[in-house]
């Protein structure tokens, strides 16, 4: 059997490409093709690292939307987000809409969605008629047919597509459905479901846990319970393997920290996030109040995919208690979509491997890393407060977010609800781990399935058993 992956840009590289699922499908006799947006350099990587177990490599064509079409997947967005804002009483969720409006003819594009989404959020099966006309619409596009005779030259028996938010996927998918082709996708994140950014309608949805089933079944009630499939993720299981664990010894040695120092790793979100260097600098002055022969170091990791500048003050004026450890995400060239050019390197695995594993515990405004640093058992203190005041920017909006209502009736992390705190919940949590976020292997257990090792083994056998059937 032939599967067709869709890598529309270097983020599913690393959790994906990179993982055991790529060596899942090989030993379940899947010939593996890529159908992808990604510069050469990535794919170049790709093979140094999977060798013959991807057969193929395809270029998906560029595609530009319509103006009607985008008005149209811009409208649904709106109207989903009225519309799962209030079944799930979660008025966060319309932080999720883009907003901003940056020239003309954006703003007019965007004034007219949000005026169309408002008037079909009100009968849900107009939402589902606009979906079916965007669809159509991506069907009478001049590059569908490009795509469409690639796919005759492919010949896939399934498609999956690693990312379902990408635009580029949405005519392979409308095309598959039309020409009888199984296809799939995974959900790429534990907050997605609710951003409502689900740009296709698929035979089979892949999802982390049985929280993100619920959240799916409830925001679009038109899927089959039965096509939404919880299979985790693979984006843990590197931290179980061997072979990409150093030993503390080698990796402090190598990125110049004290091994006779506590360790405090300070992960940044992207640019959405304005206020990370503010963070890292209250971090900074807090722990240099401590004694230094009982002052953590800190391990500073920024988001991989945030190209600014907004740390180098803050890193050159605390170079002697934070070191930095960029992440190895390689940029092949300037665009304007940084997210098609932008990509993991192999080696990226390991330092965010030896980071976690080395790093006593982790600070961040509510980051994924929090679930990464479970795998090892370990604390994770969230930033809770507004460092700059006034602020558009609000920290409560942040964890008012839909996937933060997993939490409820937990303690899974502790919390930094001022800059005062930093210096006596950061001794506490060093000196005391289990003291601190004591539900986090709980939380963890909700967010994504378990045992974390056997998520690709899921993903491989679901998508065999529907390859089979009739």
């Amino acid at each position: 059997m032939r599967i067709l992956l869709l890598v529309p840009d270097g983020v599913a590289v690393r959790n994906y490409i990179y993982s055991d699922f790529i060596q899942e499908l090989h030993q379940a006799h899947f010939e593996v093709v890529l159908y992808h947006q990604i510069p050469i350099l990535a794919i170049q990587e790709i093979k140094k690292i999977q060798g013959d177990l991807i057969t193929d490599y395809y270029r998906i064509p560029d595609f530009k939307e319509r103006i009607i079409s985008r008005i149209l997947r811009e409208s649904i967005a709106y109207a989903r987000l009225l519309q799962n804002s209030n079944k799930l009483q979660n008025k966060t969720i319309m932080l999720f809409w883009n907003g901003k409006f940056k020239g003309f003819k954006r703003t007019i594009l965007l004034r007219i969605s949000e005026l169309l989404g408002f008037c079909i959020s009100k009968n849900y099966s107009w939402i589902l008629k606009l979906e079916n006309w965007y669809e159509a619409s991506i069907l009478e596009h001049p590059t569908t047919k490009i795509i469409e005779a690639g796919l005759a030259k492919i010949n896939p028996d399934y498609i999956l597509n690693l990312h379902q938010r990408a635009v580029t996927t949405a005519p392979i998918i409308a095309l598959a459905k039309k020409k009888g082709i199984k296809n799939g996708t995974v959900i790429f994140s534990w907050d997605n479901i609710p951003k409502a950014r689900l740009l296709s309608k698929y035979d089979s949805y892949f999802v982390w846990s049985d929280w993100m089933q619920s959240e799916f079944k409830a925001l679009y009630p038109e899927i089959k319970a039965e096509t939404i499939k919880v299979v985790g993720t693979p984006q843990f299981e590197f931290y179980y393997k061997e072979q990409f664990q150093l030993s503390k010894e080698e990796f402090f040695t190598t990125y110049n920290l004290d091994i006779n120092k506590k360790t405090v790793c300070f992960s940044a979100n992207d640019a959405s996030s304005p206020y990370e260097a503010l963070y890292l600098e209250d971090l900074c002055e807090s722990l240099m109040r401590i004694e230094e022969a009982n002052r953590p170091q800190i391990l500073f990791r920024k988001c991989p995919v945030d190209l600014s500048n907004r740390f180098d003050v803050v890193l050159k004026k605390y170079s002697q208690l934070v070191i930095s450890i960029d992440p190895d995400w390689r940029i092949a060239s300037a665009s304007e979509n940084t997210f098609t050019e932008i990509y993991p390197s192999f080696l990226d695995i390991s330092l965010l491997v030896n980071t976690v594993l080395h790093s006593d515990m982790v600070v961040n405004l509510g980051s994924t890393m929090a679930h990464d640093f479970a795998v090892y058992n370990k604390p994770c203190l969230y930033l809770n407060y507004d460092p700059v005041n006034p602020s558009t920017f609000k920290v409560k909006d942040v964890y008012g977010f839909q996937h933060f209502r997993s939490m409820q009736g937990m303690n899974p992390v502790g919390w930094i609800n001022n800059r005062l705190d930093f210096k006596d919940k950061i001794l506490q949590a060093l000196d005391n781990p289990t003291a601190i976020g004591q539900d986090r292997l709980q939380w963890m257990q909700k967010i994504v399935k378990h045992p974390l090792q056997n998520n690709s083994n899921n993903l491989v056998q679901e998508i065999s058993t529907l390859c089979t059937s009739v």
